[in-house]
């Protein structure tokens, strides 16, 4: 089963997550702060998939989406927190969060959102508009050219 971090720095909060989410099988561990989680990371650790509370300690969810959505870390993001706004969620889609629930919410709803995260990351990477394109070409190429041996033909 996937492999999940939770980054809070209420205990409470981290071992509700954790306790919810452990009933689905996941394997979890837990962090106060995202820069103790950035170093575990660093340090060779895995996860598929990142529950971060917004306010944090030092670096805030935000910072550490925007650190998770690209390098060899790259991994869904999903935040938590207790005030939100239209600008936020702009900043959090722009960094690369996949959901943001707003305290409290329904486990439920998280449970889905992680499945949700945890299936989209597992499907292949979109092609480039250039790989679409060569595709169409490839693929339209053949019937133009049988169209156009048939009509010389008649």
């Amino acid at each position: 089963m996937a492999h999940l971090l939770i980054i809070d720095d209420e205990l409470s909060t981290s071992w509700a997550l954790a306790e919810g989410l452990s009933d689905d099988g996941f394997t979890i561990d837990t962090f106060r702060s995202a820069e103790d989680a950035m170093d575990w990371l660093k340090r060779g650790g895995k996860s598929e998939l990142v529950i971060s509370d917004l306010r944090l300690p030092g670096m805030s969810g935000l910072e550490l989406a925007r650190k998770l959505s690209r390098g060899r870390h790259a991994q869904p993001v999903i935040v938590v927190t207790a005030y939100g706004s239209y600008e936020l969620a702009r900043d959090l889609s722009r960094a690369g969060v996949v959901e943001c629930f707003s305290k409290p919410f329904a486990m439920d709803a998280l449970r889905r959102a992680v499945r949700r995260a945890l299936a989209a990351s597992a499907r292949p990477r979109r092609t480039t508009a250039a790989t679409r394109t060569k595709a169409t070409v490839r693929s339209i190429a053949p019937r133009t050219v049988r169209a156009t041996v048939r009509r010389k033909a008649a």
